[in-house]
């Protein structure tokens, strides 16, 4: 008989894990226990859920969309259960006692059903349906209790939508017809659309900003209405789009309607170093004390030094003298100042001349006011990390200055110290692993090229330079590293959600000053060899990213990166014309080796917005490298591994793979690398309760060797036919902790298929049963992807 369950249960075999697993049992049905409604008062009932039913179909309403008006939600879920509610439930009435406080604070409160907010609801249902086009469609409610306990159900019936007939136009104002006419070939609003105030109020935006972007300062969308007949046809409209004139008051009080103006710019005025309390304050004796300089037709009006290079100032701005006003170049130098990363003050305004007798058009001076950000500033970090029972901490020292050379150069360095314990029997010995490094880096907010100005480039697409340096000292038991990094690069902005990343120089200095005779033992003869050796590498990369995220948080959005990297082929080619001699059989310089190599990956993330608690997030990485001409093997800086906090996390980092490979290292300090990477991961987040997030999450993967022959084990190796079966499956729940200013996350990963076990073992369910081996606790910072 027990041979007989033990082909359908897992065989749980830690006994710790048994009692855990007993505790949370205890733990749900003591929640479970709790009265709910204890905190109720007699009178009134607690909101158990609310539900949303369309009786007619409605091609374009979605319940989703409907719920977002209703505002009184229940008490929030975790696997089912109010545990938040719960936690509130096991305070007392007493309010005083500082457990009762704690349960109360942590908790939430009963949402006690309220007769005029589901009446509200109604009412907001019945304005969003009119707005979609659906007039006189019924919204009912019907209440169910259930002793203390409410649930609302909104029964929606819908009409048949109104549709539009006809679109005609009223221009009254003569000056604006030629401007609205030509454009109507972009009109949102069209014949046999649905009737929808929503698409309606997009056509006055565009039509305002296509106003606004040809001179006419002062128009707005209020200028704009609709005049709607349904006389003629039952749910049909016929549409009038109507443009008034501009209304001003006469010298006897009357209204009289006018053209509306349109606007030249006339003198620019930008103040650099603006302190708003003091020109309030002393208004007269402030504006004395400035001076004036024009460069570009532009009037820069400061006290002494700026602090800032003018010429970068001037780059930024997209507003001119003699052009008309364009509401889109206000935008673009808004952006464009706000890119520069130094200012906390950006305030553009613009006053109206009086026209005399001599100017034939409306005019407009443009003031810009700057307040610079506090430009120096010094950061200290500390973390502490736990990955499966090796202990850890760190700490960064920072310091930035966000305008080094007074052109808006955002200079930054960095020290880092670090350390990990392989070994937690051993805390006498902090030195299991040690990392120290210094890094330093300039952004400069223009392309640093010979022969290149490019300013119209500049304005296009906000570009930048960026040089750093890197030095990095990692110690572990089995080697000593160095890595010391030199590169410079360029990054632009096609668009607000493509960027665009060139590095046409980086260096890199490998070195391994010591390795042990155990770890030097064990790949000596394999193809792990060339891999820690030491290594030059000179590289061109290119980088891709686009992010359509949007500033409204309950959109769907789409995460892109293409990275690419060729290394080492200029210095081939330069030691080919040289007629280099070979050492060894491979070209040096200094000594040292250098890679060869060419290398790309892409990572795509889709984030699934369900609602304002809940979201799922799905990534797909994938990833190859390929040593040739002057490498037998990818440099170990460059080479893919899996496991850890931001990949598989069932698995420590670097311990999966290569392929069904087992390692035979039982250190605690593997390094199992290679060159080709896949992973799929998907994740659902949800709210708990206070500032917990949980998260349930499967990931799945390998890494594999692309070379055969020679000393590769053949498990390691990457075969078509074998790779969903080298696959590792991991799987597990996670805590985040939501502390305003960063996300601490814990992570418990299960090894749920394991690809270096035999055929018939590799499946945790009915193979092997849960222990610490196939456990990974994770502590980190930030979400994984």
């Amino acid at each position: 008989m027990s041979h007989c369950r033990g082909n359908f249960l897992w065989k749980i075999r830690s006994c710790k894990f048994k009692k855990f697993l007993f505790l949370c049992v205890i733990v749900v049905l003591a929640f479970s226990s709790c009265k709910t409604t204890k905190h109720v008062p007699e009178d009134k009932y607690l909101l158990e859920g609310y539900d949303v039913k369309i009786e007619s179909d409605g091609a374009d309403i979605k319940k989703n969309e409907l719920k977002s008006y209703i505002k009184q939600k229940p008490n929030r879920k975790f696997l089912g259960l109010k545990f938040p509610l719960f936690i509130h439930s096991l305070s007392g009435k007493d309010k005083e006692g500082g457990l009762n406080k704690l349960f109360e604070n942590l908790g939430e409160k009963p949402v006690v059903w309220d007769k005029y907010m589901t009446a509200e609801a109604k009412k907001q249902i019945r304005y969003f349906l009119e707005n979609k086009g659906y007039y006189n469609s019924t919204v009912e409610d019907t209440v169910i209790f259930s002793g203390r306990k409410a649930k609302v159900r909104y029964i929606i019936d819908l009409n048949e939508p109104y549709t539009i007939n006809d679109v005609s136009y009223d221009i009254r104002d003569s000056v604006l017809q030629p401007y609205v006419y030509q454009d109507t070939t972009k009109r949102l609003i069209h014949k046999g659309d649905i009737f929808a105030v929503e698409k309606m109020e997009k056509e006055r935006k565009r039509i305002e900003n296509l106003l606004k972007n040809n001179g006419f300062y002062d128009f707005s969308k209020d200028f704009i209405s609709y005049v709607a007949d349904t006389t003629h046809n039952k749910n049909k409209v016929d549409l009038i789009l109507r443009v008034s004139k501009y209304p001003i008051k006469t010298e006897n009080g009357e209204l009289q309607n006018v053209s509306h103006k349109r606007y030249k710019i006339n003198n620019i005025y930008i103040f650099p170093d603006y302190n708003p309390k003091q020109a309030i304050a002393e208004r007269n004796e402030y504006m004395e004390n400035l001076d004036t300089t024009s460069i570009n037709d532009l009037n820069f009006i400061y006290k002494s030094d700026p602090g800032i290079d003018l010429k970068t100032l001037a780059q930024a701005n997209y507003i001119f003298p003699g052009e008309w006003y364009n509401q889109k170049n206000v935008d673009r130098t808004y952006e464009h100042l706000n890119s520069l990363r130094i200012f906390k003050l950006i305030n553009i305004r613009f006053n109206e001349l009086e026209q005399d007798s001599l100017q034939k058009n409306n005019r407009l001076n443009c003031y810009i006011y700057l307040k610079k950000l506090k430009l120096q500033s010094y950061t200290i970090e500390l973390e502490g990390t736990n990955s499966s029972g090796n202990l850890g901490g760190g700490g960064n020292l920072l310091y930035s200055h966000k305008s080094l050379l007074n052109g808006a150069e955002n200079f930054e360095t960095k020290f880092t110290g670090a350390f990990e314990i392989l070994d937690p029997e051993k805390f006498n010995r902090l030195d299991n692993t040690l990392k120290l490094g210094t890094e330093v880096s300039l952004d400069v907010p223009k392309f640093i090229i010979p022969f290149f100005k490019g300013e119209q480039f500049v304005k296009r697409y906000h570009p930048r330079t960026s040089f750093s340096a890197m030095y990095n000292y990692q110690e572990r038991p089995d080697y000593t590293r160095t890595l010391a990094n030199l590169s410079y690069g360029y990054k632009w902005e096609a668009s607000s959600k493509l960027s665009y990343f060139v590095n046409p120089f980086e260096l890199n200095i490998l070195r391994l000053p010591y390795i042990s005779d155990d770890f030097f033992s064990d790949i000596r003869d394999s193809y792990l060899r060339f891999s820690y050796d030491d290594h030059f590498l000179s590289l061109t990369s290119f980088n891709m990213i686009y992010n359509n995220q949007s500033e409204k948080k309950g959109e769907d959005f789409q995460y892109f990166r293409l990275n690419s990297e060729l290394g080492g082929n200029l210095l081939t080619a330069v030691n080919k014309i040289a007629d280099s001699k070979k050492v060894d059989g491979d070209y040096q310089l200094f000594g040292i080796r250098y890679a060869q190599y060419a290398k790309m990956d892409l990572d795509f993330r889709y984030y699934d917005v369900i609602n304002e608690s809940n979201r799922v997030v799905y990534r797909f990485f994938l990833g190859a490298g390929f040593p040739y001409g002057n490498s037998s093997a990818l440099p170990f800086v460059k080479q893919y591994f899996s496991g850890g906090a931001n990949s598989i996390r069932a698995w420590n980092v670097r311990s999966l793979g290569p392929g069904s490979y087992r390692s035979e290292n039982q250190k605690g300090y593997p390094n199992q690398t290679a060159d080709l990477k896949f992973e799929t991961n998907v994740e659902y987040r949800f709210n708990m309760f206070w500032i917990l997030e949980g998260a349930f999450f499967a990931d799945i993967g390998n890494i594999w060797y692309l070379e055969q022959g020679g000393d590769i084990p053949d498990e390691t190796i990457f075969y078509p036919h074998r790779f969903f079966d080298d696959l590792a499956i991991g799987t597990g729940f996670g805590l985040r902790f939501d502390l305003s200013f960063s996300i601490l996350r814990l992570d418990l990963g299960l090894k749920f298929r394991d690809p270096s076990f035999t055929d018939g073992e590799k499946w945790l369910p009915g193979n092997r049963g849960v222990s610490a081996n196939t456990l990974s606790w994770n502590i980190a910072i930030g979400y994984p992807f």
